[in-house]
């Protein structure tokens, strides 16, 4: 069989060596610069990933099989345009408009009731400022924390109106109520409708004004209970959006009292190496294989195993300390992975600002303690 892969920097690495493991016929699709993958396909093709119609194209002439990418944001309407056009097993083109636009989910989540929300507001400039605060300003159409921020006040709202708009394509900002409280991410595979929950994961952030995560975790320490709400309302928000086929990565966050809201999910494997590594550290589930499986249109449900705990921490100028966390453990038989980069440490105000990261594996959550790595 022959699948086609988009996108070729080094985190798509996985999904080649897994469809190379699978006997799969593989089609690299990306620009020659920087495609670090493509000696990893059968085939490069040096087309864009965005062009969708020369990409359908090359699938019907080529007699693929199947499409696939993970945790690239701009590939999730390409797939399904692709998918749509050639008769593949995927989501519909008007299910991945809504994953890839918060106003669209946000509406959707709205009329059907799906699952509790916050309150929102859409605007295209700062001159009708909504009394809604605080709140969390970002733009309709950005993944990554990009152009994300906090606000208290009207005073502040300016500033982050427009930080919102240079990382918006569509130039629309959304508005939500702020949640105050802890915030997951949950991983699930689906197939014809059919939807798994395979992790929920607890999420550290550099809190306001940006939110840039800077550690994760599997599984979640929350109460069972609330992990239930979760998924009950994961499987709700999913049918409701109509994502009904592979992974997806979904954002929570949970109040003082234990309610639960929904803050937006991604119609793909979550990144900062959660579908690619943690789930299978901590479940010992092949999402990556079961990615392609779903691809294909054959499938094999998940059996998770329970038991291990993974995770990982990035540094930052904010998590310095990180860098002698690592240091210090680099030789543990817990440490997955690591690398530091060279040159300064930078603010995170976005994820690419990381500039390194742990990976774990143990029986038991590993805890980076600040204060003793601050002495």
């Amino acid at each position: 069989m022959k699948i086609a892969i988009l996108g070729a920097s080094r985190p798509h690495l996985p999904l080649y060596l897994k469809a190379r493991e699978m006997g799969l016929e593989t089609y690299c699709i990306a620009w020659a610069e920087g495609a670090f993958c493509k000696d990893y396909a059968d085939h490069f093709c040096d087309i864009s990933i965005v062009d969708k119609d020369r990409i359908a194209e090359l699938c019907i002439s080529e007699n693929i099989d199947g499409i696939i990418s993970n945790a690239l944001e701009p590939a999730v309407p390409i797939m399904a345009y692709v998918a749509e056009k050639c008769g593949y097993n995927g989501i519909s083109y008007e299910a991945a408009r809504r994953a890839v636009n918060k106003k669209l989910m946000r509406m959707r989540i709205k009329s059907t009731g799906a699952c509790p929300q916050p309150a929102f507001h859409l605007m295209r400039d700062s001159s009708e400022i909504p009394e809604l605060f605080p709140a969390i300003v970002k733009p309709v159409d950005s993944s990554c924390s990009n152009g994300v921020t906090k606000v208290s006040c009207a005073a502040d709202m300016k500033d982050a109106v427009e930080r919102a708009l240079q990382a918006s394509s569509d130039k629309e900002i959304l508005i939500e109520q702020y949640i105050e409280g802890r915030e997951v991410s949950v991983e699930s595979i689906s197939f014809r409708g059919r939807h798994h929950i395979l992790a929920i994961t607890d999420k550290e952030t550099t809190g306001a004004p940006y939110f840039v995560e800077t550690a994760h975790h599997q599984p979640s320490c929350l109460p069972a209970g609330i992990q239930d709400k979760i998924r009950e309302y994961t499987v709700s928000m999913l049918s409701a959006l109509e994502i009904d086929n592979g992974a997806s990565h979904a954002e929570f966050k949970i109040d003082a009292d234990g309610n639960v809201y929904f803050i937006e999910v991604g119609a793909r494997g979550g990144g900062d190496f959660i579908s690619y590594e943690l789930v299978r550290l901590s479940t010992g589930y092949d999402f990556v294989k079961g990615m392609i499986e779903v691809a294909l249109g054959h499938f094999s449900e998940p059996r998770l195993n329970t038991g291990m705990y993974s995770g990982v921490y990035f540094l930052s100028q904010e998590t310095s300390y990180i860098k002698d966390f690592i240091a210090s453990n680099a030789d543990r038989d817990w440490v997955v992975d690591y690398c530091i980069q060279e040159g300064e440490l930078k603010p995170l105000r976005k994820s690419q600002d990381r500039s390194g990261y742990i990976i774990y594996q143990a029986d038991h959550k590993i805890i980076a303690d600040k204060n003793e790595y601050e002495k």
